[in-house]
C-alpha cells in the first residue's frame, strides 16, 4: 500500500528550556496507527505538529502529492483543504448554525460544492435542521468524524475520539472510522490512553 505520511524524526519546543523528541513515523494508505502514553507523553503535540498547527523545532513530515513541511517553514498550502484531515477530541460545532449548516460550512471551508454527509447513516438525517448541540455526545462525535473525512484527505488525524464515550459509542466510533477509511483508502493516526480502541489498531507505538 502507499505510504500517506512519512516524517524523520522530530523535535517540539514547549518553551525555550522543554523540548519533546519523536520518532520517525511512516503510515500507509489503509493503515491505523495508535500512538498511546501517559499523560504528559506528548501524544496531542506529535499530533499537532503533524497537522502543521505547531511549529518543528528539527525535522520535516512529508504528505506525498501535497508536500513536504521542513522546521523553519511554513505549511504548504494545499495541507489544510486537501491532505490532513483532523478529528479533536471533542466535537465542535457553531451554535447559531444548524447541523447542515455546520457541515455546509465545512465543506466550504474545504473548497467543496457540498456536505457529502451521510446523515442516514447515522439515522440523523431528520435532524439536519435541529443544532448539532441537540444531539448526544456520541451522535456529535461521529458526526465530527463524518465531517473529518469530507475532503477525502489522505490522513486522518484523530486526537482521544472516545475519551467522552461509553462502551456502545465508543464501539461505534472506532467501527465508523474503519468503515469511513475502508471507503477512502486513507491512513488513520489516532493518539488514545483508551485500551478499548486498541482492537481496531493495526500498529501501535507507545511514548515513553
Amino acid at each position: 500500500m502507499p505510504v500517506v505520511i512519512r516524517s524523520s524524526p522530530l523535535r517540539i519546543h514547549l518553551d525555550r528550556n522543554r523540548f519533546l523528541d519523536f520518532p520517525e513515523l511512516e503510515v500507509h494508505a489503509g493503515e491505523m496507527l495508535l500512538i498511546q502514553g501517559t499523560s504528559g507523553a506528548g501524544k496531542s503535540t506529535w499530533m499537532h505538529a503533524l497537522a502543521g498547527m505547531i511549529p518543528l523545532s528539527s525535522g520535516q513530515i512529508e504528505i506525498p502529492g501535497h508536500g513536504t513541511l521542513r522546521a523553519g517553514q511554513s505549511v504548504p498550502k494545499s495541507w489544510r483543504r486537501h491532505a490532513v484531515s483532523v478529528l479533536p477530541q471533542r466535537a465542535f460545532f457553531w451554535n447559531s448554525l444548524s447541523l447542515g449548516e455546520n457541515l455546509s460550512l465545512a465543506a466550504w471551508a474545504k473548497g467543496l460544492d457540498s456536505a457529502d454527509v451521510d446523515l442516514d447513516r447515522l439515522g440523523l438525517s431528520e435532524q439536519a435542521a435541529q443544532s448539532a448541540h441537540s444531539l448526544s455526545m456520541g451522535e456529535q462525535q461521529r458526526v465530527s468524524a463524518l465531517r473529518a473525512f469530507l475532503s477525502s484527505s489522505p490522513v486522518l488525524l484523530a486526537d482521544e475520539p472516545t475519551a467522552s464515550l461509553d462502551d456502545a459509542n465508543a464501539t461505534n466510533m472506532m467501527k465508523l472510522l474503519r468503515a469511513q477509511q475502508a471507503k477512502q483508502d486513507c491512513g488513520i493516526i489516532l493518539a488514545s490512553h483508551d485500551q478499548r480502541v486498541l482492537p481496531y489498531a493495526d500498529r501501535l507505538i507507545l511514548l515513553p
